[in-house]
């Protein structure tokens, strides 16, 4: 038997951009980690959440949005805060407008005062299945993510007016689910998702992602010279929690300077690398590690 892809992109076409101006982060993502696109086919061969992980700066956010352009799907998305609810993610509802048309008398059904959540949008979206963000999961309510396993593992809700609201067979959504450690997440979640960790960036790949970000505007020596310096960090304890700069920060400063006109042999070059790459507070502990 041999493999077959439901999810296939080139490496997003960093020719094709290359030949193009800069960008927007959402419209690229250089999948060039054949495990990360395996994670997002076992998620769509399984209709299971994909829990992603990494540090932050590392592009999980941006993951979703370009599965969904790759794939040609409708996207979705919702950040998650200390205060969300999990019903958020599923309906809301519209209190103002009830009370306002009780003022007037003329309140409707129950059932018009609730709106949907991304899940009920996904649910519903028909073809073949929406993508949706649920990013940050790990900023909730330790509850939140066991109050969802019922319509991730189901694909089925019900709204408080009696509704049922089902994603048809075959057409699910893929939803993706954000982390970045910083709690524990429930063992009972877990089993119910397919699991990838974004790897540290590579040379090839932080030069890639020059590429494919900054098309034609993009100075190869330079991206080289910085990539050097985020793997040379990396070896080094440089930043406050002990991790190099991100991808995110590499390509920032990699704007920067090319805009700026400096170089990494530049006087002004170390101030702006304690603005956009190793940050202030942390350029400290490097100077303290020599």
């Amino acid at each position: 038997m041999g493999y077959r892809y439901i999810f296939r992109p080139d490496v997003l076409s960093v020719e094709r951009s290359a030949q193009n101006g800069p960008a927007d982060d959402h419209d690229v993502y250089v999948f060039d980690d054949e495990e990360i696109v395996l994670a997002i086919n076992v998620a769509l061969a399984t209709a299971r959440p994909l829990l992603v992980r990494g540090t932050p700066g590392s592009g999980k956010s941006t993951l979703a949005p370009n599965v969904a352009r790759v794939m040609r799907r409708s996207y979705l998305e919702m950040v998650v805060t200390s205060r969300t609810e999990p019903e958020d993610l599923l309906w809301s509802f519209d209190a103002v407008r009830r009370l306002s048309d009780a003022h007037q008398g003329q309140v409707e059904g129950a059932g018009s005062y609730y709106r949907p959540g991304v899940l009920w949008e996904a649910f519903e979206s028909g073809g073949a299945g929406a993508v949706v963000l649920i990013d940050e999961i790990d900023k909730a309510d330790p509850d939140l993510p066991n109050s969802l396993l019922g319509p991730l593992g189901t694909h089925t809700f019900t709204v408080p007016d009696g509704r049922a609201v089902a994603a048809p067979k075959g057409a699910e959504p893929l939803v993706v689910i954000t982390s970045n450690d910083e709690r524990h997440l429930p063992r009972p979640f877990l089993r119910r998702c397919v699991v990838v960790t974004l790897p540290q960036p590579t040379r090839e790949h932080l030069l890639q992602v020059a590429r494919a970000h900054l098309g034609g505007a993009h100075d190869p020596g330079l991206s080289r010279a910085l990539a050097d310096t985020v793997l040379a960090a990396r070896n080094q304890t440089v930043t406050a929690d002990g991790s190099a700069p991100s991808t995110a920060e590499f390509l920032d400063t990699l704007r920067a300077c090319q805009r700026l006109g400096i170089d990494t042999t530049s006087p002004e070059w170390e101030q702006l690398a304690d603005a956009s790459l190793f940050k202030p507070a942390n350029r400290a502990l490097e100077r303290h590690a020599r």
